[in-house]
């Protein structure tokens, strides 16, 4: 006969192996993900390899971020190793301003030389030179007046020499003489002549330079 003791125990053990059945079931049974023809025997090897991808997951993450931590201070090591770029060219340095026309230099002083062709031929490119002037250009003034005492100087000398004032050539000079030292007594040595006179005048030192070479 069993003893009741042994009865109570037994159907104590029969409760709880009969609780613990449902989780045990749930335990090994089939994923949902999981064709339905694998069998629940083979339910443990696929939580094994479960295990071992989602272990070998994690390591490709820790693995992929040592490596993006370990590559960027590599990055900024070669960034402070690399050269400097150099440094952008100097502009060229703009072209100096053209200088100014010098003033031209003062000419010596009218002399007479006593030979008629020699002293007309000097005193025309004084002439020609007071009379080329435009407004604005330097060394007008000393040049005119160069010119002016000349001039004077010519007249005075030639004028009492009858042989001279007599011939054609003077009297062309003596004209033109008077032109020009008129000008530049009415309006200064720093006024221009003006072109209807200076083209006048232009015209009469050409003939003067004939005749003195013809001897007239």
């Amino acid at each position: 006969a069993i003893h009741p003791h042994h009865t109570m125990l037994r159907n104590i053990l029969l409760v709880a192996v009969a609780a613990t059945l449902p989780s045990f079931s749930a335990a090994f049974a089939p994923s949902s993900s999981l064709p339905a023809t694998i069998s629940r025997s083979a339910a443990p090897g696929i939580c094994a390899v479960r295990a071992s991808e989602e272990s070998i997951s994690r390591r490709s993450l820790l693995a992929a971020g040592f490596a993006a931590g370990f590559a960027l201070p590599l990055k900024d090591a070669f960034a402070q190793d690399a050269p400097a770029a150099a440094p952008a060219a100097a502009p060229a340095p703009a072209a100096p301003a053209p200088a100014a026309p010098a003033a031209p230099a003062a000419p010596e002083p009218f002399k007479v030389s006593g030979t008629y062709a020699t002293d007309v031929t000097d005193l025309l490119g004084r002439m020609k030179a007071a009379t080329a002037f435009k407004k604005g250009d330097a060394g007008m003034k000393s040049v005119v007046e160069d010119c002016r005492a000349a001039m004077s100087t010519f007249v005075a000398y030639y004028r009492r020499n009858n042989k001279v004032a007599g011939a054609a050539s003077f009297s062309t000079l003596y004209t033109a003489i008077s032109t020009l030292s008129g000008h530049f007594q009415n309006y200064g040595s720093e006024y221009p002549v003006p072109e209807k006179r200076k083209k006048r005048l232009n015209q009469q030192y050409a003939e003067i330079e004939k005749q003195v070479t013809r001897g007239r």
